[in-house]
């Protein structure tokens, strides 16, 4: 005769399991490097043209595999670069290149320091004076 488990033993077994499941992904997907803040945000209107780009993150980035460049609306490189800000490992820096008034977009490439890579976009504006 085989021994009986008690009542809710599956239940509880399983549901501790999930709970560990889902922990596990939670940590797998904090450690990947979302951009959380920019200079200049998104959707932001400038008064002057920017002298920099300047990204943060929510994780580690690796510069040398990461790469931020400006473009026109219609997909024209204007420029490009990744240079990591000393100190803070989270942040990447680029040039601006010389801006008229009008839509820009930033777009980023970069290699978490948990291996993964992540990309966005997003536009700003530099005002008329």
């Amino acid at each position: 005769m085989r021994p009986r488990r008690p009542a809710g033993f599956g239940f509880a077994v399983g549901g501790a399991f999930a709970i560990v499941l889902s922990v596990a992904g939670a940590t797998s997907a904090v450690a990947h490097s979302f951009l959380v803040d920019a200079t200049p945000s998104s959707k932001e209107h400038v008064a002057a043209p920017p002298k920099t780009i300047k990204l943060k993150f929510g994780g580690g980035v690796e510069p040398s595999y990461s790469k931020i460049t400006v473009e026109t609306l219609d997909g024209k490189v204007l420029g490009e670069g990744n240079a990591a800000v000393p100190g803070k490992p989270r942040e990447l820096t680029a040039n601006a290149p010389e801006l008229a008034p009008g839509k820009y977009i930033v777009r980023y490439r970069v290699l978490s320091s948990d291996g993964h890579i992540v990309e966005g976009n997003y536009e700003f504006t530099v005002d008329a004076k």
